[in-house]
């Protein structure tokens, strides 16, 4: 039997409000959601369970070492994962690298909810290939009977 894993968004936000508000926005989609409130913490995610993240939703401005676009820089070792950084500056675009996308806030939450069906649609149908499938054992010298 296959194993699945649930496709997943970490949301990085210092707001809890804004955390809360994507966090439920997401669910509905279908996608589980990790919300934390600082890049460390996102930096510690990724270390351990990037393989189930399709997308992450980040603020621009975080009060950590990372700001949303070098933790958009950080997360293209995993190209399957989609990022979106909300900010109120639209000059921001030129820090982001491809193919990161800028939200500006206020953002829209049909906007949201397009960037979470277009993560699940690039990322999901990988993620079964990211997980080891078991074989069934076969000795090496297994006596098969002649027909």
């Amino acid at each position: 039997m296959a194993r699945t894993i649930r496709p997943t968004a970490l949301i990085v936000d210092d707001d809890s409000q804004e955390r809360e508000l994507i966090g439920i926005l997401l669910e509905e989609t279908g996608l589980d959601v990790i919300p934390v409130a600082s890049s460390e913490e996102a930096v510690n995610v990724l270390r351990v369970g990037a393989r189930k993240i399709v997308l992450i939703v980040a603020a621009m401005n975080l009060p950590s070492f990372m700001d949303g676009a070098r933790l958009a820089i950080y997360a293209q070792q995993w190209p399957w994962i989609r990022v979106v950084v909300t900010s109120h500056d639209d000059d921001v675009v030129e820090q982001l690298p491809h193919p990161a996308v800028i939200m500006p806030k206020p953002w829209l939450p049909l906007n949201m909810l397009i960037q979470a069906e277009r993560a699940m649609a690039t990322g999901h149908h990988d993620l079964v290939r990211r997980v080891p499938k078991r074989r069934p054992w076969n000795p090496p010298f297994a006596r098969h009977p002649r027909a």
